[in-house]
């Protein structure tokens, strides 16, 4: 529907619902205790994955990645 519709009916925004509107799109309230284990779970997550790479494996990788690159400098083209 188009603003310039005769039929479109405008709603003061001080005279809607937002929790209906949300709803409507698909949001789901969620419990404190929902919300807590989620941010539990996502700082179990951070804490699992957050790991420090010794400089000799990141330098091994780095060398790795430019080997498996074609360098333009070498041969002129890239395949």
């Amino acid at each position: 529907m188009n603003l310039l519709d005769p039929r479109f009916k405008y709603t003061p925004s001080m005279s809607t619902d937002i929790v209906k509107t949300w709803k409507r799109h698909g949001f789901k309230v969620t419990t404190e205790a929902e919300r807590q284990r989620r941010l539990r779970g996502q700082a179990a997550a951070n804490t699992r994955s957050a790991s420090v790479t010794s400089l000799n494996s990141a330098k091994r990788k780095l060398r790795a990645l430019s080997i498996a690159t074609p360098k333009l400098a070498e041969g002129g083209k890239t395949s």
